[in-house]
C-alpha cells in the first residue's frame, strides 16, 4: 500500500528539463520541483531522440527550456507537437545568469537551464510561425545575392582601375556593356571581365527568381498588401516588417513594437547618475532597418509639394 502511495506522489510531481543544444549533440538535465537532479545525459540533436530521452511514463508534466540558437525553432516546433511545454530563452539572459559560473561545461549549462526553468528566471522568446520563417529565409537569401552582386561589381571595378580603366557612374542594366567597352583589345582583361560577368548574370537571374517569389507572397497576404499602400513602402520593406512582427497580438500596445525593435534609448541610472544614450538596438536588425527606411521614404514623400493633395486626402481618410 505504501508503494502505491509513493508512485502516486511521483506522478503528481512536476519535472523541469534543461537542454544545452549544439549542432550534433545535446546535453540534457531533468530536475524535480525541489531542484534535485533526476536524470542527466546527452543525445543526438534530433527532436525525436530528445523527446524519447526526456519522456517518462511516471512524470506528470515536463517543462523544457533551451536557449535561442540555430536549431531552437526546429526543436520548439517538434517538441511542442510531442506534447511538451517548451520555452525558448534569450541567450543574453542565460549568459547573464551563468556569469558567476567558474567551471563552464555543457553539462553544467544544461543543469543551469533546468534550474532557470524551475525558478522562472528567464524571458521567453517568441518563436515565429512557419510562414514567417520561410519569408525571412527568402529575404535572407535575397540580401545574400544583393551583397554578392555588389561585391562582384566592386571587385571588377578595382581590377580595371589598376589599368587606368574607370567604370564611372553607370546604371545596373548598362553595367555589362560598359565593362566590355573598357577592355576591348585587352586579351587578359577581356577573359577576366567575361568570367566575372557570367557570375554576375547568374546571380542576377537567381535574385530575379527570389524577387518573383517575394512578390507572390506579398500579393497573397492582405496585411502585406495594406503595408505596401503606404508611400515609399515596397515588397521587401513590407515583408520584412510583417515577418518580424509575425503575431501583433503579442504586443499589448502599439508603441511596444518600437521598444521591441530596439528603437528606445539606452539608460543607465545609479544614484545621482542618469545617462541616456543612443537606441538599444536590441531587437530584430532587419525589421529595425526596414522600419527606418519606411520612415525616411514616407518623410520624403510627404515633404514634396506635389503630394500635398494626396497627403490631405490620406489624412482625411
Amino acid at each position: 500500500m505504501g508503494a502505491v502511495i509513493s508512485m502516486q506522489g511521483v506522478r503528481s510531481m512536476e519535472f523541469f528539463v534543461g537542454l544545452d543544444v549544439s549542432l550534433d549533440e545535446t546535453h540534457l538535465c531533468i530536475i524535480d520541483e525541489g531542484g534535485r537532479i533526476v536524470k542527466e545525459g546527452r543525445c543526438a540533436s534530433e527532436p525525436g531522440v530528445i523527446a524519447r530521452a526526456i519522456r517518462h511514463q511516471g512524470r506528470r508534466s515536463q517543462h523544457v527550456g533551451l536557449e535561442t540558437g540555430n536549431l531552437s525553432q526546429w526543436l520548439f516546433n517538434v517538441l511542442t507537437k510531442e506534447g511538451f511545454a517548451v520555452s525558448v530563452m534569450k541567450a543574453r539572459h542565460v549568459r547573464a545568469a551563468f556569469a558567476a559560473m567558474r567551471v563552464k561545461t555543457d553539462r553544467n549549462d544544461a543543469r543551469g537551464i533546468a534550474q532557470l526553468v524551475r525558478l522562472g528566471w528567464f524571458k521567453c522568446v517568441h518563436v515565429k510561425s512557419l510562414d514567417a520563417q520561410e519569408t525571412r529565409a527568402l529575404l535572407t537569401a535575397r540580401a545574400f545575392l544583393v551583397e554578392k552582386i555588389t561585391a562582384t561589381e566592386h571587385s571588377l571595378r578595382a581590377a580595371l582601375r589598376n589599368f587606368g580603366l574607370k567604370m564611372g557612374p553607370v546604371a545596373r542594366p548598362h553595367w555589362a556593356v560598359r565593362a566590355r567597352e573598357l577592355v576591348v583589345g585587352h586579351g587578359v582583361l577581356e577573359q577576366i571581365v567575361e568570367a566575372m560577368l557570367r557570375v554576375r548574370a547568374l546571380l542576377l537571374d537567381e535574385m530575379g527568381s527570389v524577387d518573383g517569389r517575394l512578390v507572390a507572397l506579398a500579393k497573397s497576404d492582405p496585411v502585406t498588401r495594406l503595408l505596401i499602400t503606404a508611400p515609399g513602402v515596397g515588397v521587401v520593406v513590407a515583408l520584412s516588417f510583417r515577418s518580424a512582427v509575425d503575431d501583433p497580438n503579442r504586443f499589448r500596445r502599439t508603441r511596444d513594437v518600437g521598444a521591441w525593435l530596439g528603437l528606445t534609448p539606452r539608460r543607465w541610472q545609479s544614484g545621482n547618475t542618469d545617462l541616456v544614450g543612443r537606441i538599444t538596438e536590441a531587437g530584430d536588425d532587419r525589421g529595425r532597418t526596414m522600419l527606418l527606411a519606411m520612415w525616411k521614404s514616407a518623410t520624403a514623400f510627404w515633404a514634396t509639394p506635389q503630394d500635398s493633395a494626396y497627403a490631405r486626402n490620406f489624412a482625411r481618410a
